[in-house]
């Protein structure tokens, strides 16, 4: 009898033993398959606080990376296999959520191009005279018919060779002013290179921190007053070139003359003549006045490399507009960003421009270096703006996610044609 207590008491000691063992290790499963849970939401919330505050440095190529190695961007959490699958099924559902976003914004923004393009130019007649101050009659053939990146770009380098008055121009010469125009070659003077940059002035460069990547180009090419100090982190230092309207160069507010934010770069100032103006009409009634100042800077400052848009160059920028535009566009001359992206192709191998394109930091702000507030600074109050940037579209050589998220355009200049 005593023999049988002593057994059942030993089996019920095994059992305890073997039933908390078990307990424990229900714990122990439990606690792990937590932890690894709560690991993951922890990598999870860290992959999207990434994702959030560096897509505007992101490349495509990066995504691609961190789509084939997470643990090059994030956490590397375990070497199994599983995880890692669920891993990078997780990452790509946020990347294809991002590619669904630069989807809906691209859509968008090419609906507002084209509202803004119809809304600036006559749909009913392109020989209406309304709003055509300059008296453009344009003898042309639209295109309506699909033309590649290597088509159009080769159409603009052939169509607009950007010159620059020089001291061989006759109507100068008979006035005695040619010897002011700089006495050298200005294809020679730009010269030739791998990668250029554009700078835009728009708002959306503001807080970019794009200027780092612009400032690694051979050449920057700015605007007008755009200044740099002060916003280094977003538009970088570096000035090559800056291209001037007629305004900068002859208005006071701009201080030309004396200000050091037009000093030791290639400057080059545009004035519009009439569409069939001369240069003898146009220099006796420019847009701007700004002929008495740059005689003067030439004058005091005979080595800088100042020069001026040959006339002819505006109207045939706007003719390479208006033939690759299936509508009439606004009789207005194109902008200065167009103007230096039609310069840069016949010196740069890749021409890079900075929120030409609006990216997804779209704001209303005018000017990354002012708080003024006006769209039709980005989509076109006076410049056929729309239709330039709908153009520079289709010759973009970019990604979707450099240009709507990273903020640049990037179009091919060495294209064989």
């Amino acid at each position: 009898m005593g023999r049988i207590i002593a057994i059942s008491i030993w089996m019920f000691i095994v059992m305890m033993i073997f039933g908390v063992g078990g307990y424990v290790y229900v714990l122990w499963i439990q606690y792990w398959r937590f932890a690894k849970n709560k690991h993951f939401s922890h990598a999870a919330a860290i992959r999207r606080t990434f994702l959030e505050n560096n897509l505007t440095s992101l490349s495509l190529k990066e995504v691609a990376q961190s789509l084939n190695s997470p643990s090059q961007y994030h956490l590397e959490v375990t070497a199994n296999k599983t995880e890692k699958n669920s891993f990078a099924e997780e990452h790509k559902s946020l990347v294809d959520n991002l590619i669904k976003k630069i989807n809906t914004y691209k859509h968008q923004l090419i609906v507002q191009f084209r509202k803004w393009q119809l809304q600036g130019a006559s749909v009913i007649s392109d020989q209406s005279q309304s709003h055509n101050d300059y008296k453009v009659h344009f003898k042309g053939k639209r295109s309506f018919g699909y033309k590649s990146e290597t088509d159009l770009v080769c159409s603009a380098k052939h169509d607009v060779p950007v010159s620059m008055l020089s001291a061989d121009d006759t109507f100068f010469k008979e006035i005695g002013l040619a010897p002011l125009f700089p006495n050298k070659n200005f294809n020679q003077v730009l010269g030739l290179y791998n990668s250029c940059a554009i700078v835009s002035s728009s708002g959306s460069m503001y807080k970019s921190g794009l200027g780092k990547e612009i400032d690694t180009h051979d050449v920057v090419l700015r605007f007008n007053d755009a200044p740099t100090k002060g916003y280094e982190k977003d538009v970088g230092n570096k000035t090559t070139v800056r291209i001037l309207n007629s305004q900068v160069v002859s208005k006071p507010e701009f201080d030309f003359s004396h200000s050091p934010l037009y000093e030791n770069m290639l400057l080059i100032v545009w004035d519009p003549p009439g569409y069939e103006d001369d240069i003898k009409k146009w220099y006796q009634h420019p847009d701007f006045d700004f002929f008495p100042f740059y005689w003067e800077r030439r004058q005091r400052l005979p080595e800088e490399n100042f020069f001026v848009v040959h006339p002819t160059v505006i109207w045939k920028a706007w003719n390479f507009i208006q033939e690759n535009t299936a509508v009439p566009i606004k009789k207005n001359p194109p902008s200065s960003g167009f103007l230096g992206l039609l310069l840069l192709l016949q010196h740069c191998n890749t021409v890079d421009i900075y929120e030409y394109i609006p990216s997804m930091r779209l704001t209303k702000r005018c000017h990354y270096y002012d708080v003024h507030e006006n769209l039709g600074c980005t989509l076109g109050d006076w410049h056929p703006l729309a239709s330039e940037k709908l153009l520079s579209l289709a010759m973009n050589a970019a990604s979707d996610l450099q240009v709507f998220v990273n903020g640049k355009i990037s179009i091919k200049g060495d294209v064989k044609c």
